[in-house]
């Protein structure tokens, strides 16, 4: 049977944006390692998934067969990674951390000419808001009645944020950043890194 929620609904989204030749990923905020498989299926990609959570660390773990995923059980803001990536995703868990400071590390772990994915919430604070609201209940109900809803078991926290905020915020620290908004209460941010240039 199929299964649906938000973010799960958005993840070829998110699939779209690995880069050609793309040799590792990070998914942040990986919960229980499905969007980690997802990438690693779509393009034979080491993959590593972080998650502060035990539970999802430990369930990602059982469910993952596949020798290029790897897991960590740490905080994303306090882990010290040893590499760069080529592409780096986050569903779903950027509210959970300081914005403007998550986004300042996800950029420095990124290898020049990688490519950020961010599928984020945000507050709803303006009449447009609303608007889009209405007209996604009764989409978000056709699916979770055709699909069946799948409840990851994920922690899970409100957004602090505005879209107009993050928008004010990512204007200003990825000047070339794309941040379009999505039916059912998501965005999606994409950047990638220039590439290095001759001279290093």
């Amino acid at each position: 049977m199929l299964q649906y929620n938000h973010n799960e609904h958005y993840v070829e989204l998110l699939l779209r944006q690995i880069p050609p030749d793309c040799q590792n990923a990070l998914d942040i905020g990986c919960g229980d390692g499905e969007l980690a498989r997802r990438v690693a299926e779509r393009s034979a990609t080491v993959v590593s998934g972080i998650d502060p959570d035990q539970a999802m660390i430990q369930r990602a773990r059982e469910l993952t067969r596949n020798p290029l995923i790897q897991f960590a059980e740490a905080d994303f803001m306090q882990h010290q990674f040893d590499e760069q990536f080529d592409f780096i995703c986050a569903s779903a868990s950027l509210h959970h951390m300081p914005f403007e400071q998550a986004l300042e590390k996800m950029v420095s772990l990124l290898r020049p000419g990688g490519v950020l994915a961010v599928l984020g919430l945000y507050r709803e604070a303006s009449l447009a808001d609303t608007a889009i609201s209405l007209v996604a209940v009764p989409v978000n109900i056709f699916y979770a009645l055709s699909r069946g809803w799948d409840y990851s078991g994920a922690p899970t926290r409100p957004a602090e944020m505005s879209l107009r905020e993050i928008q004010a915020s990512v204007s200003v620290h990825l000047p070339a950043a794309r941040l379009r908004r999505l039916l059912l209460w998501r965005y999606l941010l994409t950047w990638q890194k220039p590439p290095a240039s001759d001279g290093g």
